[in-house]
Order: C-alpha cells, then structure tokens, then sequence
C-alpha cells in the first residue's frame, strides 16, 4: 500500500507499507525518515467523507480506516503539544514550530500586539534570516488581526535587527517558547452545533474543553475535574458536567458525521489521559469492539480472538511516561548526551560508532582489524560513561562520596538528601565532594587523539586511555572499585 503522507511544511513524503499495515507502521517509517524519536507526539490525519479531519487510531489496520483509493492521502501532525523544553529533538522541534506556523496562519492562535510584534520577528528570522529591507516580510496581520501602523512597523524592524545572527534553531526554540504561552497552544478544535442549532468551536486542550463561537470568542470553559462522564451517541456527543451547586448539567454538541462525533470523544478522553493522568489506565487502553465476523467468531470459537477487533482509543502513554520513554531511547541510541544538562546545551545528532566528531574517516577502510579494535574501544568508553553517571537520578555525573565509608555512587545534590549509604546501608556523616573525570573531557579525548595518535589500533584514543580500556577488567557499570582504578 503507497501512502502519501503531507508534513506540516507541505512537503509529500512517500511510505510503502503492507497491504495489513496499521497506522502506526506508517507513521513509525515517516519519523525513521525524519531521524525523530518521539514519535508518541505525532498522528496520521484524514479527511472524511464530509471534509471533516480525523485521526487515524494508529492500533488499527489503514485499510479499515481509509477508501479504497490508491495512493492513500495523509497528514503528519503534531497531536500532543508539550512545552518546548520537554522536546528533546531538534527534528521534533522544527515540526512543532511548522504546525505552530500552520495553525498562526489559520487564525488558531491568537495574541496582543507586543506579543504579535515579538513573534513575527522571530518568524522573518527563522524565514529569511538577518534582516534585509529586500526580502523580510512580516505575519502581524495573520496574528493580531488587523493590519500594523507604521510605528508597529518599526518597532518589528528593530527585534528583527536585534536578533541578527542567531540560528533558525534558537529562533524556533524562542518562537515555541513564546507561543506555548498562549491561551490555545495545545488545542484541538472540532466544529459543532449545540441544541439552538448554533455553530460552535469545540476546542479540546491540556486542562479542559473551551466552547467558543465560530469567531473563536469563549462562551463557556469545561475543566476535565467538574466533568462526570463524556458518551457519544451517533452524531451527538454528551458531556455530564458538574455545577457550583454541586447540581449536573448536560451539555450536546452535534457533529457533521458518526466519524466525527467519535473523533471529539476520542480527543476529549486521550487528551485528559496524556495530560493530567501518571499512567493510562486498562480501561481506556483496551477498550475495543468488533464488526460482524469478529463478533460471531468471539461467540462461537474463542472470545479472545484478535478478528475483527478494532481498538476504540490511540493512547498507550502519558505526557510524563513518553517524555522518560524517548529520554531512554535517545540516550541508549546515543543521540543524547544527558551528562552535559548541567554543563551545555544537548546534542540531539546522532553519533557515529567510529567517529565522535562525525567527521568522515580518513583511513581507507582497509585494515579491518583496526576498525573492530575502536570500535571496542569505543564501546568500552560508552560503558565508561555510563558507569560514572549518578545511580540516583541517572542525569548529573558522579562528584560525592560518603563517610565514612568512602562509597562514590551518586551525585551531590542526590547524596545530599541521603542519611544512609545506598551500597552498603552505613550511616552517612558528611559528605565530601571529589573531583573525577568528566565525561566530555573524555569524549575531548577521544576526538582530539583520533588524527594524532593512530599508533594504538586506529582507535585514535590516547595510548594511556586505550590500556585502561583494554584491561582484563570488564567496566560493565555496577563494579565501581574497577572503574576508578582505571580512571
């Protein structure tokens, strides 16, 4: 099956899945192409019948939820805003700061005019770079909504002056930075009628639904704890709410379609799970139904049999379990170097086995056994790593040991709060700070001594270093004693 899948800067990527595919193999190939991670962010969009725009449930098979029409037309979007500096990759940023680009244009998001000011510099810089009087074009009238007078006009002349020289990367950051303050970041909007027949913007957000008429003006704001219970009926969604007077009231929004009824309930159930629950319950997460075959075949052969099985909600992580997800997954990969949090910025490119600097080789490739040697090498230095990373909250480097019994284990914020030792249970008197090698310095190491010192295995790791490294000592991360002897 050929999908067509539209980014969010309206680039077309192409993605050959299987005919039994189900969405979330498409969309896991879309992000392998894009070199992103933290895929639970994102979602496949559709348009149905009646041009509504609809989640794909990436748990169930595409042929199910599209027609039969070749190629397949989706849209990668972003479905869970998260603030800016819990998105670890520079890939996931840029897309972020596309939609956010997409949904200013549309009128979504709206602002005052400093902030209107501020943000469309930040966008002419992320655009067209430095200022130039030539080319710079400005977004004030898509964000405030009326057109800018000429002192506005100078006003967005000089930030955009003052932030020459910055990259499109620090700018992104600092545009989703000041978007993310918004009232309507992180909102899914849905159209609807209520009971008078008017139409209504539904938007569904972090902390609750905003009802608002078609101009976007709020007429009522829903927060996710004073709602008792959310059913869907055919076209018509229901929403039991709970008033001051501890009294319930039903709120009815009619949709265009059966489909996109479904897709407000889904949004209102997967985005208060993501955003305000610790874990997503069973009840939520297995919640499925069945078409005919499916139904008789539980019946009459085996209830448990997968046929016809159609998950009802696409959600199988929180905001806080699949931010530590993607953290483990960019560490183990070795895109993440989470020592240098506290020492400078992160780096979220991918590194090369061979080659820390990601510099292209300059040795022909000829001597194999060189190559497996550093690569080894290179190996037992990740362990390395990692071995002198604070067991407690596994993000700042090892620099404090306990007295009296001398354990070196974590770092000293974390042995600051601890009374007994965690190795060998002794009670703590004081703590000492020490001073051992920080892991850049031996990355630092490792880079500079890869064209200077090819005499020890091409490793290019300085020859006192690689002896350390290639003793019958085996750093695994759990024998310390081995480890500082060596360092």
């Amino acid at each position: 099956m050929l999908c067509h899948v539209t980014r969010p800067d309206s680039v077309v990527m192409e993605v050959e899945v299987d005919a039994k595919a189900k969405g979330e193999d498409c969309l896991n190939k879309v992000c392998g192409k894009l070199g992103i991670i933290e895929v639970d962010y994102f979602g496949l969009q559709l348009t149905g019948s009646k041009g509504e725009n609809l989640w794909m449930n990436l748990r169930n098979r595409i042929c199910q939820q599209v027609d039969n029409v070749a190629p397949c037309r989706l849209r990668l979007r972003v479905k869970f805003f998260v603030e800016p500096h819990l998105i670890l990759q520079e890939q996931t940023r840029h897309i972020f700061f596309t939609h956010v680009k997409e949904d200013l244009h549309n009128g979504h998001l709206r602002m005052g005019s400093e902030q209107a000011e501020e943000l469309s510099a930040l966008l002419a810089q992320a655009e067209f770079g430095d200022y130039n009087q030539n080319t710079a074009q400005y977004w004030y009238s898509e964000l405030c909504g009326e057109e800018p007078c000429p002192a506005t006009v100078n006003s967005i002349v000089s930030r955009h002056k003052a932030l020459e020289g910055l990259s499109q990367t620090s700018v992104e950051y600092q545009a989703l930075q000041l978007v993310s303050s918004l009232e309507h970041y992180g909102v899914e909007w849905h159209w609807a009628r209520d009971a008078n027949g008017q139409r209504l913007a539904i938007g569904v957000g972090p902390e609750g639904i905003a009802v608002c008429k078609e101009d976007f003006s709020l007429i009522n704001r829903v927060s996710y704890p004073v709602i008792q219970i959310a059913t869907q009926s055919g076209k018509t969604v229901y929403l039991t709410v709970t008033k001051d007077n501890n009294d319930s009231v039903v709120l009815m929004f009619k949709l265009i379609s059966n489909r996109a009824a479904s897709g407000l309930y889904r949004a209102i159930t997967e985005t208060h799970a993501f955003y305000r629950c610790d874990t997503v319950t069973n009840a939520v997460m297995m919640q499925y139904s069945r078409d005919f075959k499916g139904h008789l075949a539980s019946l009459f052969l085996n209830e448990n049999i997968n046929l016809g099985k159609k998950y009802v909600f696409d959600i199988r992580r929180t905001s806080k379990e699949v931010y530590d997800h993607a953290r483990r997954a960019l560490y183990n990969a070795g895109m993440v170097d989470l020592m240098s949090r506290s020492g400078g910025e992160r780096s979220t490119h991918p590194r090369s086995p061979n080659r820390q600097d990601g510099s292209d080789d300059d040795d022909d490739g000829s001597d194999c056994g060189s190559c497996q040697q550093s690569r080894a090498l290179q190996e037992r230095l990740h362990k390395l790593q990692e071995a002198l990373l604070c067991m407690l909250c596994c993000e700042e480097q090892i620099n404090a040991a306990f007295c009296p019994c001398g354990h070196l284990v974590c770092c000293q914020t974390c042995a600051n709060q601890l009374q007994l030792c965690p190795v060998c249970r002794s009670e703590v008197e004081h703590v000492q700070h020490v001073y051992l090698p920080t892991c850049t310095s031996l990355l630092n190491l490792a880079m500079n001594g890869q064209r200077a010192n090819r005499v020890v295995g091409g490793g290019g790791i300085p020859a006192s270093i690689c002896r350390d490294l290639a003793s019958p000592h085996d750093c695994d991360g759990d024998d310390y004693s081995k480890i500082f002897t060596h360092t």
